[in-house]
């Protein structure tokens, strides 16, 4: 995916534009990035180190790609009480 999103084409731009907003804005919380996009996270900022793991793997020098969570994993018990 790394070489799609650096590419110049209109899928890389938007998804650039896209990563770039959502860090800036983080408009959304983990509830609503799990019903969206199917992986969860139980705190926001999990989310958004990840996507910013991601950006700097797509765009920056992280030389490995960030490991979203494992969708089999029960939630942090935190998250019960």
């Amino acid at each position: 995916m790394k070489g799609k999103a650096k590419r110049d084409t209109p899928f890389a731009r938007h998804l650039h534009e896209a990563l770039e907003y959502l860090l800036r804005e983080q408009p959304v919380t983990a509830e609503q990035w799990g019903q969206l996009t199917h992986v969860f996270f139980y705190e926001e900022d999990r989310l958004y180190a990840y996507l910013q793991d991601l950006y700097d793997y797509f765009y920056g020098d992280r030389k490995e790609p960030p490991v979203a969570p494992d969708p089999e994993a029960p939630p942090p018990e935190k998250y019960w009480t």
